[in-house]
C-alpha cells in the first residue's frame, strides 16, 4: 500500500487513493470474470495462519503468570529493585489482555471467513456487472456492506481498532522489551548513574538468583511482545485486503 501503513490510516478517501493503482493491477492479475483460484492466490498472503493464532493465544496466556512473577519480586522488598518500575510493568501488562482476547476472537472468525473467501467473493463480485434490477443491486449492495462490516468491525469504512491490538499496544510491548534490556527492574545507584554504567555492568553486583528470576520475566515479555506484533500485523493485513476488495467493487461498479 502507498498510503496506508497503520490501522488508523484507513478511510474511504485513502481507499480511493489506493484504488487508483490497484484497479489497474487487479485487472491484469485477475481479469473479469474473476476465477476462484486466481482470487485464492491473491488473497492468501493476507490470511492468518494457525501458527499465528497459537502465538497470540500463548501471548495472552503468559500475561497473568508474568504479572504474578513481578509481584513476587515486589514482595521480596529488596532495595535491589526499582519498585515504581515493577509497579508500572504490572500496569502495562494488565492493560493488554482485553485487547489480545478481542483480537484473538476476531482473527479466529477471520480464519473461518478466509476458508471460503475466494469462492464467496468471486460469486458476489462476478454478479455486479450483470445486475439490472434495482432489487438485485440493493441485495448485492447489502452483501458487500456486510463483508466490509465484518472485516472492518463496524458499519463505516474504517477499521475499528480501539479494542484490539493497535499501535498503542505495540508501543507498550516495545517499551517493556526495551526496559528489560536496560535493567529496568533494578535500582541504579547515583554513582552508576553518574558514570553512565549500563545494565551489563551493574549485573556484576546483582545476585545470580535475582538475575535468573528477572531473566524468566524477560523471556515471557519477549514472547508476549511476539504475540502482540503478530496480532497487529494480521490486523494490518485485514485492512490491506479490505482495500483490495474495495478496489474490486470500484472497478466492477464502474465508479
Amino acid at each position: 500500500m502507498l498510503y496506508i501503513h497503520q490501522l488508523n490510516h484507513l478511510s474511504q478517501r485513502m481507499a480511493d487513493l489506493e484504488s487508483v493503482y490497484l484497479v489497474r493491477e487487479l485487472k491484469e492479475k485477475t481479469p473479469y470474470p474473476l476465477r476462484e483460484e486466481k482470487l485464492e492466490g491473491l488473497f492468501s498472503p493476507f490470511f492468518v495462519s494457525p501458527t499465528e493464532l497459537q502465538a497470540v493465544n500463548q501471548s495472552l496466556d503468559l500475561i497473568e503468570p508474568t504479572i504474578g512473577l513481578v509481584k513476587e519480586l515486589i514482595q521480596k522488598q529488596l532495595p535491589l529493585y526499582e519498585l515504581i518500575n515493577l509497579q508500572r510493568t504490572i500496569q502495562m501488562l494488565g492493560s493488554l489482555p482485553v485487547h489480545l482476547q478481542n483480537n484473538l476472537t476476531f482473527l479466529q472468525e477471520f480464519q473461518i471467513w478466509q476458508g471460503s473467501s475466494h469462492q464467496d467473493v468471486a460469486s458476489l463480485l462476478n454478479r455486479i456487472p450483470q445486475l439490472k434490477m434495482m432489487e438485485e443491486k440493493m441485495k448485492a449492495n447489502e452483501q458487500i456492506k456486510g463483508m466490509f462490516m465484518f472485516l472492518l468491525r463496524n458499519k463505516d469504512f474504517f477499521f475499528n481498532y480501539h479494542d484490539v491490538i493497535n499501535e498503542g499496544q505495540v508501543a507498550t510491548g516495545e517499551s517493556l522489551r526495551e526496559g528489560m534490556e536496560k535493567g529496568y527492574f533494578f535500582h541504579f545507584t547515583l554513582e552508576e548513574e553518574t558514570k553512565k554504567l549500563g545494565y551489563n555492568e551493574i549485573k556484576l553486583r546483582i545476585p545470580a538468583p535475582e538475575l535468573e528470576a528477572v531473566a524468566i520475566i524477560e523471556g515471557n515479555i519477549t514472547r508476549i511482545k511476539k504475540g502482540i506484533d503478530i496480532a497487529y500485523k494480521a490486523n494490518l493485513r485485514v485492512v490491506n485486503l479490505s482495500v483490495i476488495l474495495y478496489s474490486y467493487v470500484k472497478w466492477l461498479t464502474g465508479k
